[in-house]
């Protein structure tokens, strides 16, 4: 089935209770009813400004409704809708709105003073709609007009395009088609029923008294973030979102039992350690029962803080996601109160692969070694504007297509996958490869480390020497974090410097800002 997300909704919307919420912050509440009418009107609303199928439309937003409403109307209309971090300066949303010839910007009222030079100064940008503040002209388009289905024939072409900065250079526009990001989403190990149409989609959903309610606690205007939002949408369920701007563990525990959540996105440990701590601080505080499902994707997330969260909630099955911008599902690992999967392990998904990186040979399913990280489609389409990126990263090999986003890793004997890093990433020191990622996990499980970063900086005598980062609680004692991460890690890639930071820096996604890191190091 070739699935268009516009579709999906319409099909949804009509088998639904009406009175079902469909988007929950705080005590706003909007139900499936408003929903499908706001998002119908504001499609019409920009079809009516002069936007074409595929014209690009960017949303600058924090984790709003408004943000979930803008791209379910750009489905509905076949527009492109773009993402934005809201942390951006002025010359960053520019290139970004410049590189994908942006013709419409949605942005939150607190952004303007960042974004309202823009419109003068790019030529594309002919439409701009301001949310809240004083002249809200967002409530004014989802307020008015004809509220029915848009009717109109789609395309499994129509998609979406995700921005992402990476640990270099500018942002690069990946572009997703709706087939493909529905395709990929169904791979996921906690869908129970794939439909095969959209009448029989529409019958599941009708069917389904009890179905999720998500809260992705990370940004929406990160690609795992809006997409766990839009998974749950698509089943007749229900995104909440958290009702403060910075990331509280104990509202968030306060919000799961409130609207009675399901499932929980996090980032790695960067979310899941405060998370375990509110729960030691506040023991018996919440009624957690409702929680199912607790996934994570982008950030590394430690066996014993999984363990801890298993031990307060032994109902909940917790998943690791091992994926990218470029393609997801190429692992998964599964924690239940009974089965656990080693930090940094995989179990692979269907189509994910090992291709040697000196011969470009695929290895076998069942082949122990070391390579590239790929799968086979779908995926997506490519680098907006960039053939040459596009090509280096979807490339043929005998015939078969695959994704290959930069990441290396290993098939062990029992067939898991060990991810060890991005080939970007790693520092060549005395002429050894060190994976950041490899020591920033060892370091996380020694004593007295709350968080850590790990990079390389220029050195005479090694060409780059390994330097941590590391937020630390009372417990550490840096002779006894050297002694514990050399019971994992060989002695060169051993931290030669250990710098202490009161927090290391992340992006609000949670994933680490290299850049940033690389020049503290340099500095110490």
């Amino acid at each position: 089935m070739n699935w268009n997300f516009g579709d999906l909704l319409d099909m949804t919307a009509a088998n639904v209770p009406p009175e079902r919420p469909a988007l929950i912050q705080g005590d706003k509440v909007i139900t499936w009813d408003e929903f499908d009418t706001r998002t119908n009107r504001l499609a019409r609303s920009m079809l009516a400004a002069g936007l074409k199928t595929g014209s690009r439309v960017a949303i600058m937003a924090r984790n709003t409704p408004e943000f979930i409403e803008i791209a379910a109307a750009a489905f509905k209309a076949r527009l492109t809708h773009v993402n934005i971090n809201y942390r951006y300066t002025t010359a960053e949303i520019a290139h970004v709105l410049a590189d994908c010839s942006a013709s419409g910007l949605f942005y939150q009222a607190e952004f303007a003073d960042t974004v309202e030079t823009l419109f003068d100064e790019l030529s594309d940008l002919s439409f701009g709609v301001k949310i809240g503040g004083v002249n809200d002209t967002y409530e004014e388009l989802v307020s008015r007009g004809d509220g029915s289905p848009l009717n109109i024939q789609r395309s499994p072409d129509d998609g979406y395009l995700l921005y992402t900065g990476g640990t270099t250079g500018k942002p690069k526009g990946v572009m997703w088609r709706s087939a493909d990001a529905r395709k990929v989403q169904l791979e996921a190990p906690t869908i129970k029923h794939i439909a095969t149409n959209l009448e029989e989609h529409g019958e599941f959903v009708a069917k389904n008294s009890h179905p999720g309610r998500c809260i992705p606690a990370c940004p929406l205007m990160h690609g795992a973030g809006l997409n766990s939002a839009m998974a749950e949408l698509l089943g007749g369920g229900t995104a909440i979102l958290l009702p403060s701007v910075r990331f509280s563990a104990e509202e968030l525990w306060d919000e799961v039992e409130r609207t009675q959540a399901t499932r929980v996105l996090i980032v790695g440990d960067a979310f899941a350690r405060p998370m375990v701590q509110a729960l030691k601080d506040h023991s018996g505080r919440w009624n957690l029962s409702s929680l199912k499902v607790m996934s994570s994707a982008g950030l590394m997330w430690s066996s014993e803080i999984k363990h801890a969260l298993i031990e307060a909630m032994p109902q909940v099955t917790l998943i690791d996601i091992l994926g990218a911008s470029e393609a997801s599902g190429f692992g998964y690992a599964i924690t239940t109160v009974d089965h656990a999967t080693p930090t940094g392990f995989f179990e692979p998904g269907k189509n994910t692969v090992l291709i040697e990186v000196e011969t470009d040979r695929v290895l076998a399913e069942d082949e122990v070694g070391k390579g590239w990280l790929a799968r086979r489609e779908p995926f997506a389409a490519g680098y907006y504007g960039d053939p040459e990126k596009t090509a280096s990263v979807y490339r043929s090999i005998d015939g078969v297509k695959y994704a290959i986003p930069g990441d290396m890793a290993a098939r062990n004997s029992d067939g898991r996958i060990q991810l060890l890093g991005r080939d970007n990433m790693c520092i060549n020191t005395g002429g050894e490869k060190v994976f950041v990622e490899e020591v920033e996990e060892s370091l996380k499980r020694a004593p007295g480390i709350v968080d850590a970063m790990v990079v390389g900086v220029p050195d005479d005598k090694w060409g780059s020497k390994v330097v941590a980062l590391v937020q630390v609680n009372e417990k550490f004692d840096e002779k006894t974090v050297n002694l514990r991460v050399s019971e994992d890690l060989a002695a060169y890639k051993l931290p030669k410097a250990i710098v202490l930071l009161e927090s290391v820096p992340r992006h609000a996604s949670g994933k680490g800002d290299y850049r940033l890191a690389k020049l503290i190091a340099e500095n110490h």
